[in-house]
């Protein structure tokens, strides 16, 4: 069974954009997965405090807690229960609402949804996918200066290893946003028609299907952040790289050189999979589907860099779990 965990945030109760399409996405998804639960958090009726000092020394002494580190355990808890985070966020001077910051300053804890090793963070809730629904009253800067909650919401759902997170926009609440409303409402509905469940042909336990999406989610996230340490993380030492304008790519060292170099000169803002079918003969699972490419600073929509893409990757079971064996994609266009 699935579990959607919703957040709301705006101190209006009534006549709120982001809880009119917190509640259109909470009806779809339970459309959509009938017998899964949600968990609801009002930040308004569930008021979560600032914290204190005698907070965060409760966090770190387990034999002497305070009532505000066991609220923290509490919303730690329902996070790692839930499949699906979703947010209602309005903008408020530029950010989020207070609330909502209060609540993230409980749940990012460390060895609770983050852990350090080697002087490297690394989050915890691999498990978790999330949809942030934003609403202004006024239309943003075209390169989004004036926006600082977006990006803040980005990073910290990624900093406690929340990789995959889609953004629904409402801008204009101030004026007559009808027709807004409505493409927000459907961005909802497409977000549900292009995350179907893929086919999953052959033996696999629901530990594995759990990593080998988020082997995908992973590596969004590293396309994205254009790291490619990280990415090379996720690949066996032989990976085979068979992309649009660049020569068949074998090994790791040869691989980590070519992203480095095409993180160098390009940045990717989206990087969604939409896996169709994924196939298992022994350790090894071979999975198809389609890609959504946005770059930030590319005009060139060609070859890697082609807005809509097909793909197929083969997975290997290695004794560090499921790792990318082979990486290739090609355009849809």
């Amino acid at each position: 069974m699935k579990t959607l965990l919703r957040i709301d945030s705006s101190i209006r109760l009534s006549k709120s954009y982001t809880r009119i399409l917190t509640g259109y996405f909470e009806s779809a998804w339970l459309n959509a997965n009938p017998n899964s639960k949600v968990i609801r958090r009002c930040l308004v009726n569930d008021k979560i405090p600032h914290l204190t000092q005698e907070t965060l020394e409760g966090f770190s002494d387990p034999y002497n807690p305070s009532s505000n580190s066991t609220l923290s355990d509490q919303l730690i808890a329902e996070l790692k229960k839930a499949d699906h985070l979703l947010i209602g966020s309005p903008l408020y001077n530029l950010s989020l609402p207070s609330t909502l910051k209060a609540y993230f300053d409980h749940v990012v804890r460390s060895t609770a949804t983050f852990e350090v090793k080697e002087s490297v963070y690394h989050g915890l809730l691999r498990n978790v996918s999330a949809t942030v629904i934003t609403a202004r009253s006024g239309v943003s800067s075209i390169d989004y200066v004036d926006d600082y909650q977006t990006s803040y919401l980005k990073s910290v759902l990624n900093f406690m290893g929340i990789g995959s997170v889609d953004v629904v926009a409402l801008e204009s609440t101030g004026l007559d946003c009808g027709s807004a409303l409505s493409n927000a409402k459907q961005t909802i509905d497409d977000f549900f028609i292009n995350h179907k469940e893929p086919e999953w042909v052959g033996e696999f336990c629901d530990r594995e299907k759990h990593e080998i999406s988020q082997i995908r989610s992973a590596q969004a996230t590293a396309i994205i952040e254009g790291n490619a340490a990280r990415y090379a993380n996720l690949c066996t030492d032989d990976i085979q790289l068979l992309i649009p304008s660049c020569d068949m790519v074998s090994g790791i060292e040869d691989f980590l050189k070519v992203e480095k170099i095409l993180f160098s000169k390009a940045i990717f803002e989206k990087f969604i999979k939409h896996p169709v079918r994924i196939e298992r003969n022994g350790d090894l699972a071979v999975e198809v589907g389609r890609q959504e490419v946005v770059m930030k600073n590319q005009h060139d929509n060609q070859g890697v860099f082609t807005s809509s893409q097909k793909y197929t990757h083969v997975y290997r079971k290695t004794a560090n779990g499921w790792r990318f064996a082979v990486l290739m994609s090609n355009s849809s266009e």
